[in-house]
């Protein structure tokens, strides 16, 4: 009856009163069948309701004092949980392993640890999680769930702009066999090389993820980042053949396409084909916005200004100025090449005035600055010598 009695307190919300009778129970008939049961429906509220420490030594205490009975095995399963939640999984291996009627084996405790860590990151405690996992990989480092511990920490690490801390765990997860998570390993590796301007190490990261994704998506990405790390590495060939492969997708967008485009462009300009940079640089002018933008005018000026027609190289150096004011590198060296039209137009006065404006007014652009000095004294240069010649002929 006390039992029954406890049993309607809980189910109406009165735990205390449900505790009481359960107490009770144990103390007035401590023989009777249902002892154990009343003790474990009191361990269980103290759970339910944030008592863990109570609940964990009254569940040790019922598997302790009932061994091998359904009420005992559900202690200790109960206890078990709270271990995984407390992150000490290895007491709990101890303190079964004192019971008679438990067997732990190495399996469980290595699936008992994971899932204490597990647990911490479903509930977003990533400080605690991190602190499980990395626990866990030094107990069980080649445990049956190491890979997911690994993979699990990169993107912990990650999340937390923590980049260094995140290779060693891609690492792991891209070098066994392929797997749920080597794709995003690939990626997230991939991007942290690319953050850290490490091109060389990137490069065999992306050139996996471009063959292994099944993601359309993350194949772009690797083609895209191939070209530019090619481009930094200055291996312009292999560049270019990745800019043609970006622009064979036709699901890629504009950005991306300037981005080919420009790649194109500046390894033509590296090689000294700046017949393909030109036509490149015109591909980019169609669809570019800001910094591209900006130089793809840049360079409609400069080709211009080679192609002899002075006037069209200013009109696009000053559209440069008007329209793209705030990238003040592609201004000053756009100001270069108005000076040096000028002076093909026979304005050497003009073209001094602009060289004299971008020396004292780009000092943060060292070597605009270097280039409109070096042409500034060859301008003075040759003023001086064909004003000695005038001079002599009036003589």
């Amino acid at each position: 009856a006390l039992y029954e009695l406890g049993n309607t307190y809980v189910a109406t919300g009165d735990n205390e009163r449900g505790i009481q009778a359960y107490d009770r129970l144990v103390r007035e008939i401590p023989k009777s069948k249902f002892a154990a049961k009343a003790q474990l429906k009191k361990a269980l509220i103290y759970d339910n309701t944030g008592r863990s420490d109570q609940a964990l030594n009254l569940f040790k205490r019922v598997a302790q004092d009932y061994p091998g009975t359904p009420e005992g095995v559900q202690a200790v399963a109960s206890a078990k949980l709270i271990y995984i939640d407390k992150g000490q999984v290895d007491e709990y291996g101890r303190w079964a392993n004192t019971l008679d009627y438990i067997s732990v084996e190495d399996s469980e405790l290595d699936d008992a640890a994971f899932s204490s860590a597990e647990q911490q990151l479903v509930g977003s405690n990533n400080a605690q999680a991190i602190q499980n996992f990395e626990k866990y990989l030094r107990e069980y480092p080649n445990g049956q769930r190491a890979m997911e511990a690994h993979f699990y920490l990169g993107q912990l690490y990650f999340g937390q702009n923590e980049y260094a801390k995140t290779k060693s765990h891609y690492k792991y997860v891209i070098d066994k066999e392929r797997s749920e998570f080597t794709e995003q390993a690939l990626a997230r590796l991939g991007q942290v090389y690319l953050s850290e301007s490490n091109y060389a190490d990137a490069v065999p990261v992306l050139k996996r993820l471009e063959t292994e994704a099944d993601s359309a998506q993350n194949v772009i990405f690797a083609q895209s980042n191939l070209m530019k790390s090619y481009y930094e590495l200055q291996q312009y060939a292999n560049a270019v053949s990745y800019a043609d492969k970006v622009l064979a997708n036709s699901k890629i967008d504009n950005n991306v396409k300037s981005d080919a485009q420009v790649i194109i462009a500046r390894s033509a300009m590296q090689t000294g084909d700046e017949n393909k940079a030109a036509a490149a640089y015109r591909e980019v002018s169609k669809i570019a916005t800001g910094a591209l933008a900006a130089e793809a005018l840049y360079y409609d000026a400069y080709f211009k200004n080679k192609n002899g027609d002075y006037t069209g190289s200013n009109a696009s150096v000053q559209k440069l100025a008007k329209d793209y004011s705030g990238y003040k590198e592609y201004g000053a060296k756009g100001l270069v090449l108005m000076a040096q039209n000028f002076y093909e137009l026979d304005d050497a006065y003009q073209a001094t005035y602009i060289l004299d404006n971008v020396i004292t007014n780009f000092t943060d652009y060292p070597e605009v600055v270097a280039e409109a000095q070096q042409e500034l004294t060859r301008i003075k240069a040759a003023e001086s010598k064909t004003n000695s010649s005038l001079e002599e002929g009036n003589n």
